[in-house]
């Protein structure tokens, strides 16, 4: 890689997401640690977070850019990510959803593609050609997904009409950075990401490392063990999260991880 290149971490959630826990002052000290020039907040279907996030970054005139963008919920229950985004998306149509982030001049992105849960593609690639002729990315390594679900969106590669990037899914401190987007620097950073999801610039996926058969890592597996047993009061439900979101982070460290090479792009 060049040696003027930008780190960009591409899925993100706040608190701002129903599953989020992130706080402002959280992720500006955990993308310091780690070294990210520029975080895509892309909590579930809001925005009202990452606009947020960008007046209190801009200003507090830090170094840390940040990206507009929201994880739509589509009607099927999919998930699509628009990135720099002026307005919400509406629509939980996908060809809708592709023409409002289009028409407001943003990116489209495919998240964890073949999860079997929210994946875009997950029954089949029919949807591929809602993408033709545009500018947009699929989630070749997701940090959340599990070694078969990550090798399966591998073969999109071949298919040559999205452009593949990298992504932590981040929820908690120690999520960020588990996958990250090493883009040339063209300038800044909406030009920069431009640049690379058109495939104008050498740029890298850097990925934790990921053993064959690893399953895709969920949140609080006691959790969704009992929840069909246990009802906790709303009350007690914050505090569980904040104990949870602590025990997280003890356990796998907040700061810069261990990545190896998914992808290059020269």
């Amino acid at each position: 890689m060049p040696a003027h290149s930008i780190h960009v971490e591409l899925h993100c959630h706040t608190v701002a997401s129903m599953d989020g826990l992130m706080t402002f002052d959280s992720l500006v000290a955990t993308a310091g640690q780690i070294g990210l020039d520029a975080v895509a907040i892309t909590d579930h279907d809001t925005m009202t977070g990452a606009v947020e996030f960008q007046r209190r970054a801009q200003e507090q005139k830090l170094p840390l850019q940040i990206i507009v963008g929201e994880e739509k919920t589509l009607d099927d229950g999919s998930h699509f990510i628009g990135l720099f985004l002026e307005k919400p998306i509406q629509s939980g149509d996908l060809k809708n959803a592709i023409e409002e982030v289009a028409g407001q001049g943003g990116l489209c992105l495919v998240p964890h593609p073949f999860r079997q849960k929210d994946g875009l593609f997950r029954d089949g690639l029919d949807r591929l050609a809602l993408f033709e002729g545009r500018t947009a990315g699929f989630e070749l390594f997701s940090a959340k997904c599990s070694f078969e679900e990550n090798r399966r969106a591998s073969e999109l590669l071949s298919r040559g009409s999205l452009t593949p990037f990298g992504g932590s899914d981040a929820h908690y401190e120690c999520d960020l950075g588990e996958c990250l987007n090493e883009i040339t620097d063209a300038g800044g950073v909406r030009t920069s990401v431009q640049a690379m999801f058109e495939r104008r610039a050498p740029y890298r996926i850097l990925g934790k490392p990921q053993a064959a058969g690893s399953a895709e890592r969920r949140y609080a597996p006691w959790y969704y063990r009992v929840k069909k047993y246990v009802s906790l009061p709303k009350f007690v439900v914050p505090a569980a999260r904040q104990c949870y979101r602590r025990f997280r982070n003890l356990k796998h460290g907040v700061g810069p991880k261990l990545l190896r090479e998914v992808y290059r792009h020269a």
